[in-house]
C-alpha cells in the first residue's frame, strides 16, 4: 500500500467514523498514477505563490517540477478574478494549464455566483455551470487559448501530452478549459487529460454527461483523462447543493478518494471509485454532518495551509 504523508490540525475524524469499504469494487491505486497526482498536486501547489519567478517561488522548487518552463501567466480583475499559468516540463513531455483555488476576497465573490448559466453558450444539450466558475474561466480564457494556440504550432512540442490541473476553485476552472478545449479541437491528436483536487460540482447533469462524455473510458483509470482527486470529508467536493430555484448540480469525471488510514491522519490510500457521476461507496457516502474544511488543504503533493498569494 502506497501513503503520502499529511499534517493536519487536530478536528473531527472521518476515519474514526466506522466508514469501511463497502465490496469488492474499491481497490487502491497503482504506484504508477499516483506518482502522477503527487507531480499534478504540486503544480496546482505552486499556483497558490508567485509563479511568474519560478525560480523564487518556493512550492515551484519541488525536484518534480523544478525545471518547468512558463509559457504564459494571467492574473485578471474582470470580468471576473482569476490567475494561473501554462507550464512546460520537457522531460516528462508534458504542458500543464494551471488554475489557481480561492485566497481572495474576489474568489469569495465568485464562488458565491451559484445560479446556473448556458455553457457553452452555442450548445444544444441544455448544459447549464455555476456563473461564478463560468465568470472566472471566460477571464482567462483568452490568455489560455492564445497559449495553447502557440504551443500547438511548435512542432518540436506536438508530442507533449496536455493536462489540465487546478484545486478547488481552480478545479473548476480547469474543468471549463478543459471542455472548451476539447470541443474547439475535435481532431487532435494530442492526448489531454482534467486532474481536478478537491473540486466542487459545476454543472447540471447534462454537463456532468458532457464532461463524462469526453472520457475516454478504458478498462485501466491509469488511461483515463478526467480524473477527480477527493480528499476525505473535504467540504467542497460536497457543495454547491442542488436547490430548486438555482439548479441542480452532481459530479463528473471518475473519483479517486483520498482515505485517512491511521489515527492521527498522517497516512493516506487512494481508492479507485466506481465510475459514476457520485459514487455512493466514495466520498459521497460521507454524512453531512462530518464534512470539513480541513481536508481541503492537503492532496496528494499539496500541503497548502494559508496560501502566500
Amino acid at each position: 500500500m502506497r501513503v503520502w504523508v499529511a499534517v493536519l490540525a487536530a478536528t473531527a475524524k472521518c476515519h474514526s467514523l466506522g466508514i469501511v469499504e463497502s465490496d469488492h469494487r474499491l481497490r487502491t491505486l497503482d504506484t504508477p498514477l499516483l506518482d502522477a497526482l503527487e507531480l499534478w498536486g504540486m503544480y496546482a501547489a505552486s499556483a497558490y505563490q508567485r509563479f511568474e519567478d519560478w525560480s523564487q517561488c518556493e512550492a515551484c522548487q519541488k525536484p518534480s517540477i523544478r525545471n518547468t518552463d512558463v509559457n504564459a501567466t494571467w492574473s485578471t480583475l474582470v470580468p471576473a478574478f482569476s490567475r494561473g499559468y501554462v507550464g512546460i516540463h520537457h522531460t516528462t513531455r508534458q504542458i500543464v494549464v494551471v488554475f489557481r483555488g480561492s485566497t481572495h476576497i474576489m474568489d469569495a465573490l465568485t464562488n458565491s455566483q451559484i445560479m446556473q448559466v448556458a455553457w457553452p453558450s452555442d450548445n444544444t444539450n441544455q448544459t447549464r455551470v455555476h456563473a461564478g466558475f463560468v465568470a472566472a474561466y471566460m477571464a482567462a480564457q483568452p490568455h489560455v487559448l492564445e497559449a495553447l494556440h502557440r504551443i500547438g504550432t511548435d512542432k518540436r512540442l506536438a508530442a507533449y501530452s496536455l493536462h489540465f490541473i487546478g484545486h478547488s476553485l481552480g478545479a473548476a476552472q480547469a474543468t471549463l478549459a478543459y471542455i472548451d478545449w476539447r470541443l474547439s479541437q475535435p481532431h487532435t491528436r494530442r492526448n489531454s487529460q482534467l486532474v481536478t483536487f478537491g473540486a466542487p460540482r459545476i454543472g447540471n447533469p447534462q454537463f456532468a454527461r458532457m464532461l463524462d462524455s469526453l472520457n475516454n473510458h478504458t478498462p485501466t483509470i491509469e488511461q483515463e483523462n478526467v480524473l477527480r482527486v477527493v480528499h476525505e470529508c473535504d467540504i467542497v467536493t460536497h457543495l454547491p447543493r442542488s436547490m430548486l430555484l438555482l439548479g441542480e448540480y452532481v459530479h463528473s469525471g471518475h473519483e479517486i478518494w483520498a482515505r485517512d488510514i491511521d489515527a492521527d491522519r498522517k497516512a493516506q490510500d487512494l481508492i479507485v471509485c466506481q465510475l459514476t457521476q457520485e459514487d455512493p461507496d466514495c466520498s459521497a457516502s460521507i454524512n453531512m454532518l462530518r464534512w470539513t474544511i480541513t481536508d481541503h488543504f492537503v492532496y496528494p503533493g499539496m500541503q497548502l495551509g494559508i496560501p502566500r498569494y
